[in-house]
Formats: structure tokens, C-alpha cells, sequence
């Protein structure tokens, strides 16, 4: 059974330890770690005590850990990595996102919601237009190695 809630620091460290490798790749190519032990790390020191992580559980196990955090003002930027046990929740975590986490922010003024992904990872591209966003670029040379990204947003129809 799918629980959401705020995710305890020992919740971040264990989903980070254990993300999926397309999650390893996408994160370690725009991270200055250079091994995942100091990527785990530095995710644990940004995202553990994070106010707006969100922390995704089946039964009791976190499986994935996402947050929307307001980096610019109205504008929303996805955050979220996973164990390989995401597909099983993958469905319910799209649905509270599209019904109850995005309407939120929505309502507090947010006009644009934003995410980019690695080349090549295809279960996340997947799940991040089931969400609602639309693909909107690929941007070259976006990692430290030269790898391509790709950019995925929702803009609300009354932006100029």
C-alpha cells in the first residue's frame, strides 16, 4: 500500500542509497560527487531535512523521494529519485501529484512547473508527461560530462 508523507533524514539516505542507476547517472552528471557514496551525501545534507520533501512509501519501505521546491518565484522545479521499486507505486504517487500536490501550488500563485531529465531515461520521461508536463527542449551539453537533458514543464494558459 502506497504512504506519503514527510520523510525522515534515515528515509532520504536509504532511497538515495538504493536509486534506481538511471537516477544514479542523472544525479551524479549534475553533481560536483565524483562517487555515489558522496552523492548519497550530498542529496542527505540538501533533501533530509527539507521542508517540501516528500517522502513516497510502500508499506513501511520508502521507495522515492520528491519534493516541488520554489526556486524562483511562481516557479516550481520537480525533485524526485527512486528505488527500483517505483514502478509498483509509480501510478498512485502520478495521482497524488496531478490531484493533490500540484493544485496546491497551483493555488498559492505557482504559473510554471518544471523538470529536467537525463537522455535516456525513459521510465522517467514517461512518468513525468504522465504527471503533466510537456516536453519542451533538449538541452545539449546540460551535465559536467557533456550529457543531454531534457526539459519538461506546465505553464498555466494565463502567463504572458
Amino acid at each position: 500500500m502506497l504512504k506519503i508523507e514527510a520523510p525522515a533524514e534515515a528515509d532520504v539516505r536509504y532511497v538515495a542509497d538504493r536509486m534506481r542507476d538511471d537516477d544514479v547517472r542523472e544525479f551524479m552528471s549534475v553533481s560536483f560527487a565524483e562517487r555515489k557514496i558522496d552523492l548519497v551525501d550530498d542529496i542527505v545534507r540538501r533533501f533530509g531535512l527539507h521542508p517540501g520533501a516528500i517522502g513516497f512509501y510502500l508499506d513501511d519501505e520508502p521507495v522515492g523521494i520528491g519534493g516541488l521546491i520554489e526556486g524562483r518565484p511562481h516557479v516550481g522545479t520537480l525533485l524526485f529519485f527512486a528505488t527500483d521499486k517505483f514502478a509498483s507505486v509509480a501510478l498512485g504517487i502520478a495521482k497524488f501529484t496531478r490531484q493533490r500536490l500540484f493544485p496546491r501550488y497551483r493555488e498559492a500563485g505557482m504559473h510554471r512547473i518544471e523538470a529536467i531529465s537525463i537522455d535516456g531515461h525513459a521510465s522517467a520521461h514517461r512518468w513525468i508527461k504522465m504527471i503533466g508536463l510537456k516536453h519542451e527542449a533538449a538541452l545539449r551539453g546540460f551535465g559536467k560530462g557533456g550529457e543531454t537533458y531534457h526539459q519538461f514543464a506546465w505553464v498555466a494558459d494565463d502567463v504572458h
